[in-house]
């Protein structure tokens, strides 16, 4: 094994830097978006006549609900990871270049928070107002509307459209069949399911970073 120079010292000492700078502004940024969501969400409801924290309460039930409801949707984005087919692999490699480097080393609370903020603002926008307001025009419509849009604002491939609109539709159900209505069981659904899934792109960055180590060290 070669000797490392100070110059790759320094290199490296300055990637870490940089990395770290990118991982606190993903982080800030994304949690600036998700506030800025929310604020589209009181203002798409008030320009429609429908509050985004109409259905919105607090209960220890329905946030069980939530959190147990989260594991069949983080178990099928586990699977597909692994499952040979072009187009998941694809999925799972953007998620890697994209997130990966930004959140290698990002503490595992300012994660979690930012899961709230992404979990409340998207649930309060599409579940909160726009599925409650098409509701009027018939339950499965308003479903099929939500979530159509909800796919198409996550389009990273084609798949990945279809995929965002199937959990768009499990999480409308998840509003819909509980009674009484409570936004809180999507809103800890979308949340803990965002949050493993940054575990999870975590890990496997790390993992491979690790391994690219270890071949360049041999």
């Amino acid at each position: 094994m070669n000797e490392r120079s100070m110059s790759d010292w320094d290199e490296e000492e300055n990637l870490e830097e940089t990395t770290a700078q990118d991982q606190q502004s993903f982080i800030l940024g994304g949690s600036l978006i998700s506030i800025g969501i929310i604020v589209i969400a009181f203002g798409v409801g008030w320009g429609l006549g429908v509050s985004p924290l109409a259905n919105l309460t607090w209960n220890w039930t329905d946030l069980l609900i939530g959190i147990v409801a989260a594991l069949p949707l983080y178990l099928f984005f586990f699977c597909t990871a692994r499952l040979p087919i072009k187009g998941f692999q694809q999925i799972q490699q953007f998620l890697l270049d994209e997130l990966g480097p930004r959140v290698e080393h990002g503490k595992v609370w300012e994660l979690f928070i930012l899961c709230i903020f992404i979990g409340l603002g998207e649930e309060m926008l599409f579940r909160g107002v726009l599925q409650s307001w098409a509701t009027q025009y018939g339950v499965i419509a308003a479903i099929i509307f939500t979530n159509i849009l909800f796919g198409v604002l996550h389009s990273i491939t084609r798949l990945y459209v279809i995929v965002a609109t199937l959990m768009g539709v499990y999480m409308s159900l998840l509003l819909i069949l509980f009674t009484p209505q409570n936004l809180l069981i999507p809103v800890t659904t979308h949340t803990m399911y965002d949050f493993m899934c940054f575990m999870y792109i975590m890990h496997v960055y790390r993992q491979q970073k690790r391994d690219e180590q270890a071949y360049e060290t041999e």
